[in-house]
Formats: C-alpha cells, structure tokens, sequence
C-alpha cells in the first residue's frame, strides 16, 4: 500500500470481505493486500457483522470479485439471504431490495443484469 488512506481503506474492506460467509479471513487478507494481524485487530475494532444489504451483494457479485453479472434466480439468492440471516427473505422481497438499491445509486439493474456503481466490499 502506498499511503495510510489506501491501507487503511484495504483494511476496511478485509474486515467487510471476511464476515461474509464462507470467506475465511486468510482468503480476505490476500485479497486485499493486509497482513492476518492487521485484520484480526480491524475485526476487534469493528465487531459489526453485514447487513441485509452488503451480504445481498456479496451474493450477487461473488463476494465482490464481479462488478456486473447477470441476476440469474432470485429465488436461490434469496435463499441464500433466509439461511444466513433467517430474515424470510423471498424473491420478491429481494427484487424489491434491488429497486432501493438502484434507486440510491448503488447499482443498476436492467434486463436481468446488474452493475455495480459503488465498489464492494
């Protein structure tokens, strides 16, 4: 990293990165350039867990790895979200998420694709 901005920004992103999941903290520390210490401590500074809203795309775009895709089944996605957050979400509940989502400038959606506007995590 070049600048503490920067590291401090990869930290950040580690720590979002490694509460998905099935992303093991080893896997988000390569990822975004932090040593295993430097997470274990951002995890201990932040003890947040994901929200409904990061943990839908993380879903989407392969725990960020795709900034566009195809929607492909809601149905699975949300699923996915039920299992993990047991919060009964349905396909509909997560089209519905989708529209507020594009609506606050975090992605767009069209045709049965999405992009994403904002870099996640």
């Amino acid at each position: 990293m070049d600048d503490d901005g920067g590291e401090a920004r990869a930290l950040r992103r580690a720590v979002k990165l490694s509460r998905v999941p099935g992303v093991t903290m080893r896997a988000a520390a390569e990822r975004m350039g932090v040593t295993m210490g430097a997470l274990r401590r951002g995890r201990r500074a932040d003890p947040r867990g994901l929200g409904h809203d990061d943990l839908l795309i993380a879903a989407l775009s392969k725990n960020g790895e795709e900034v566009e895709g195809e929607l492909g089944d809601l149905r699975v996605v949300a699923s996915w979200l039920d299992y993990v957050n047991k919060d009964g979400s349905t396909a509909e509940s997560v089209a519905e998420d989708l529209r507020r989502l594009a609506a606050a400038g975090v992605l767009e959606v069209s045709e049965g694709r999405y992009r994403l506007l904002v870099p996640w995590p």
